[in-house]
């Protein structure tokens, strides 16, 4: 078969990126059926790479990794720390530099090479690698990223790597096509990355599921849909007074403690954190009709309360040992028919919940502090739930035309 065959493909290859784009498929498929059209067209390809930096509140890149022995594209995360401590690195050298192509021979092995995963390479028998770096023209702006070293620019772009194990490295053919075939795979992972970053940006600020439903197109004040949910309240006790007491950033580092604690057990469980409101917090746990579906959602519920309260128990043990304070707060669990949708006006809108449910789950949390519970469960969620629970009495609320039945937790309980 001629060495040219993969060249001769290379249009063909190139729509088919095209139409990726177009259809939006993710990086990682997008990767795959690439390595899988260069291999059948006999070009011996071992490891290829994609990578991406993205906006996120816990890493910064993405890459993806396809071997020939999977056939399998693996998606990795990456910090900027670890990049640094990584450097020198090709991909990092690329983004710093504005290079666009390096290619190295692996098969010498008495020549030097100049980054480490070239050697790694190398050693598992590697013989040739080429890379390439896909700008978008604007650079990554600095004061979001304070570990880079004072003066270096990271440029915005797509990078990518091929390496094959075979005698002689890639055909001169091979790597016209791969630098043909750079630009369209850059374009069709930069949509791909352009997708996922407004679902991973929208799915942390909103919730994952509100997130979903404005990224596929609801987004009309008014659109939304009656739904049955749990609904959860909690708030941080005495947040008032620490706040005129304490530095801020002792504060926020408090706040964002409560938050781990509360926020990590509703996830966790099934839950959708819909807001962040000052030290407050509103989630829902919805659920189809029928008893059973309601029993199921009251139970990731509570398994959730309790899961909170455990960590905040765990983080004041360590605080009391560092002379800090204890962190405390209230949580309410009501149950009913709520909107989920859009609110607001023509100019700013909210995806979140709306109706009867969630105006009381709000008045039911300052019970937590009357009762001196850390807990406070309404009749409609105990009328649900299956276990037993510990009754706190009947109490009329603010702005509420009847009494509420309210329980907690069998057991002690200290609000």
């Amino acid at each position: 078969m001629p060495e040219d065959r993969i060249l001769d493909q290379a249009a063909t290859i190139v729509s088919w990126l095209h139409r990726q784009a177009l259809e939006g498929a993710a990086a990682g498929t997008i990767l795959e059926g690439l390595c899988a059209r260069l291999v059948a067209g006999d070009l011996d390809l071992e490891r290829a790479i994609v990578a991406f930096m993205v906006f996120h509140p816990q890493f910064d890149a993405i890459n993806f990794a396809w071997s020939r022995d999977t056939g399998r594209a693996e998606r990795h995360t990456v910090t900027w720390q670890l990049i640094l401590r990584s450097t020198p690195s090709p991909f990092a050298h690329m983004h710093g530099t504005g290079t666009e192509e390096l290619r190295y021979r692996l098969e010498d092995g008495e020549a030097k090479l100049p980054f480490p995963i070239l050697e790694q390479l190398q050693s598992r028998g590697l013989t040739d690698y080429f890379a390439f770096f896909q700008p978008f023209g604007g650079s990554v702006d600095p004061q979001f990223w304070p570990d880079l070293p004072s003066g270096v620019t990271i440029r915005e772009g797509i990078t990518g790597s091929f390496a094959t194990a075979r005698a002689g490295g890639f055909h001169r053919d091979e790597l016209a096509a791969l630098r043909v075939l750079a630009p369209p795979l850059a374009l069709a992972v930069k949509t791909a990355a352009a997708h996922e970053m407004a679902e991973m940006l929208l799915g942390t600020y909103l919730g994952a599921a509100s997130g979903r439903n404005v990224l596929r197109g609801r987004v009309r004040r008014g659109q939304g849909e009656v739904i049955h949910a749990v609904v959860w309240h909690s708030d941080l006790r005495d947040s008032t007074a620490l706040a005129e007491t304490v530095p801020l950033e002792v504060y926020l580092a408090t706040l964002n403690a409560y938050f781990d604690c509360v926020i990590e057990a509703v996830a966790a469980s099934g839950g959708e954190v819909l807001k962040l409101i000052g030290d407050g917090l509103l989630a829902i746990f919805p659920f189809g009709a029928g008893t059973r579906a309601g029993e199921e959602a009251c139970r990731q519920a509570l398994a959730a309360a309790r899961e909170a309260l455990g960590r905040l128990a765990e983080v004041n043990a360590r605080r009391a040992e560092a002379g800090m304070t204890e962190i405390r707060c209230g949580i309410a669990l009501h149950a009913g028919d709520i909107m989920y949708g859009n609110v607001g006006s023509a100019r700013r809108l909210d995806f979140t919940v709306t109706g009867t449910a969630v105006n009381e789950v709000f008045r039911l949390e300052t019970l937590c502090k009357v009762l001196a519970v850390p807990l406070v469960i309404s009749e409609a969620v105990a009328a649900l739930y299956p276990e037993q629970l510990r009754p706190l009495g009947q109490h009329t609320l603010p702005g509420v035309g009847r009494a509420i039945k309210v329980f907690s937790l069998p057991g002690p309980m200290e609000g």
